[in-house]
């Protein structure tokens, strides 16, 4: 077989093998198991502590049984995934876009933060039955704007582009307050010292400090999300 070519089973996507189950005297693993664990090592200690020996360890069980139900980390990604998606609480469709728009990216946005690792395997096609039912309840809350599912489509990838980089903002500096080694308290402290210091010799730039100090709180997000809304709201009226 020449290097490039691979078998038809590597080239099957995972949503459309069955989930095997072997026959013996101990109950048996699943790919629910697995996901999960995985879930809580990437939650407890980041992606790169996610390995099919770690989640072997603690399910008490043979790495290589785990390959029966996962053939690759690639594999076991994309039902990390799909089971974190299928944590968002998705409203009931009130028949305001922007209100229902809205309540699903807050919602996204607040699992995105319990799973910080998910962002660092990037937007991903989404092909699993949780994220496809979340992007169809999505699209479907945007039918009153007479778009077709192209557009509708786009307007999601936006949100979606949207939540991902705020949630990498909020790691970059949540990240850089680890490395300082200080509490929030004394990182509040240092930085307001400085600040008083540079309002003496620049106000102004002591202000767009200030201010962007304040761009990773929830006020900040809710203002971008205010001013996606409203972009949204001005194309689809322009159509």
């Amino acid at each position: 077989m020449a290097p490039h070519e691979r078998t038809t089973a590597e080239l099957d996507l995972i949503w459309l093998r069955p989930n095997r189950a072997r026959r013996g005297p101990k109950p048996t693993l699943s790919r629910e198991q697995i996901t999960q664990t995985a879930i809580e090592l990437a939650d407890s200690e980041g992606l790169d502590a996610v390995s099919m020996r770690r989640i072997a360890a603690r399910l008490g069980a043979g790495a290589t049984s785990l390959y029966w139900h996962v053939v690759s980390k690639d594999d076991l990604y994309e039902l990390m995934v799909d089971e974190v998606i299928g944590e968002i609480e998705l409203p009931e469709r009130s028949g305001d876009w922007q209100a229902d728009l809205r309540g699903i990216a807050e919602s996204t946005h607040a699992v995105l933060m319990r799973h910080r690792w998910l962002v660092l395997l990037g937007i991903q096609p989404g092909l699993g039955p949780k994220t496809q039912r979340y992007g169809q309840t999505a699209l479907g809350a945007l039918e009153g704007l007479g778009l077709d599912v192209a557009s509708r489509t786009n307007i999601l990838a936006a949100v979606n582009n949207y939540l991902f980089g705020f949630i990498h903002r909020e790691i970059a500096w949540e990240q850089l307050r680890q490395r300082s080694g200080l509490t929030n308290k004394q990182w509040t402290s240092r930085l307001r010292h400085y600040l008083h210091g540079a309002s003496a010799d620049d106000p102004l730039l002591a202000t767009q400090i200030e201010a962007r100090l304040r761009l990773a709180t929830h006020e900040s997000f809710e203002f971008g999300l205010d001013c996606l809304l409203q972009g949204i709201a001005a194309h689809a009226t322009r159509k």
